[in-house]
């Protein structure tokens, strides 16, 4: 099992093979979306990409004013005033019972990384934690660092690019939301990239399963896998499987579970039911190379943000958190297959798991971290089209997410 040197989180390094790489490489020149004559823009539509950036002018102006003129002065009273309408600090989790009880918390993507962390965040002696991924022996080995933190806890191996798994998942959230007299914190953390030999591949039964000792204790990318699919319907199908069906499969399922649960018991003794949705700061801007993972992540970013609209009269509370690089296997794996970013700026997945855990507690609603990754793509949600094409081939070009598009 291969551990983070920097974290002591367990990471998932799978790269595909340099013969993938090649054959899926992309070159800045032959990508470069107005190297044409017929490409560059007409007039009127340079006009209309001018008014489209006013109105954008405009509109943020306007938010910039609200927020100093209204929100700003309600977070003032709500800090000096000990949060004003609420109650701060944890509740104690009753059982129907009337007994205390551990708060239930379930956790995908629990084996390595991001999800790792949460779970180790989390544990204590007042939790009890269902851990799922597909590596059993890494589900095993962060189970047990839970146990000696004190909580209890429940190992669940479930391979989410499989699509039949997804009715294994709804069946397992409906018996923990049975067992446990209620699931109180679902965190959807599952994902992968193309970059992996998993995804980005034609036959992957020959892939070594996730935590082989064969790709995992410092095997090199050409030992991994020795051929693989050109990017297209078959990276999409596999990599979306994971990052949108089985992630919707979680989100939807626990908030139906959540919802019933509301309408049946408006108990004010428990606390709010809470779903924590990964998603990634590449749902603000990304490079055109980034297209399936960015466009998965911008889904569950939306439907997050909505979520948290429909959720209030259930007393449902939704946090959507968009984090930035990070110092995991998804991003030693990009590493390896020749992304450019640099190692100085990777946030560290423990400090994003307590930055979660505090922002749940405070029922916010978006966590970004590292703020000055996150900061700089969202402000880049306000370029005009054309220039946000040409900001994708620069990303794309700049070889930050490798030089194969996935």
């Amino acid at each position: 099992m291969q551990i983070d040197k920097k974290t002591a989180l367990p990471a998932s390094v799978a790269p595909v093979s340099p013969e993938v790489r090649r054959e899926n490489e992309l070159r800045a020149g032959d990508i470069f979306p107005f190297r044409t004559w017929k490409s560059l823009p007409s007039f009127s539509t340079v006009i209309l990409n001018l008014s489209l950036s006013a109105g954008t002018l405009v509109v943020s102006a306007g938010g910039l004013l609200l927020t100093l003129g209204v929100f700003l002065p309600i977070s003032i009273l709500k800090t000096l005033g000990g949060y004003v309408g609420g109650l701060s600090g944890r509740q104690r989790v009753i059982s129907l019972s009337g007994d205390v009880r551990r708060r239930c918390v379930v956790i995908t993507g629990a084996s390595s990384g991001i999800g790792a962390a949460l779970v180790l965040e989390y544990a204590g002696p007042d939790t009890h934690i269902v851990l799922i991924a597909r590596d059993d022996g890494r589900l095993k080995d962060i189970a047990a660092q839970a146990q000696r933190q004190g909580a209890t806890t429940a190992v669940h191996s479930i391979d989410l690019f499989e699509p039949a798994n997804t009715v294994k998942l709804r069946q397992l959230l409906q018996e923990v939301e049975a067992e446990t007299d209620g699931i109180d914190i679902a965190i959807a953390c599952a994902s992968v990239t193309g970059h992996r030999a998993d995804v980005l591949d034609e036959d992957v039964e020959h892939v070594p399963p996730l935590g082989d000792s064969s790709q995992a204790d410092g095997a090199q990318p050409d030992e991994i896998a020795d051929r693989g699919d050109v990017w297209g319907a078959t990276t999409a199908s596999r990599m979306l499987q994971v990052n949108v069906a089985a992630n919707q499969e979680f989100i939807l399922g626990t908030w139906e579970l959540m919802k019933t649960r509301s309408l049946r018991d408006k108990s004010a003794s428990r606390p709010s039911p809470k779903i924590i949705v990964l998603s990634s700061s590449t749902a603000f801007f990304t490079p055109a190379s980034f297209a399936l993972y960015a466009a998965s992540k911008a889904y569950l970013y939306s439907l997050a943000r909505s979520l948290q609209i429909a959720s209030v009269p259930y007393g449902i509370s939704v946090i959507t958190v968009t984090p930035g690089f990070m110092e995991t296997g998804l991003t030693a794996t990009m590493a390896k297959v020749g992304a450019t970013f640099p190692t100085a700026i990777l946030g560290d997945p423990r400090k994003l798991a307590r930055k979660i855990r505090r922002s749940e507690e405070k029922d916010e609603l978006v966590v970004f971290y590292p703020v000055s990754q996150v900061w700089s793509l969202y402000a880049l949600r306000g370029l005009n089209p054309l220039m946000e094409t040409f900001g994708m081939w620069a990303g794309a070009a700049s070889g930050v997410a490798a030089w194969f598009f996935s």
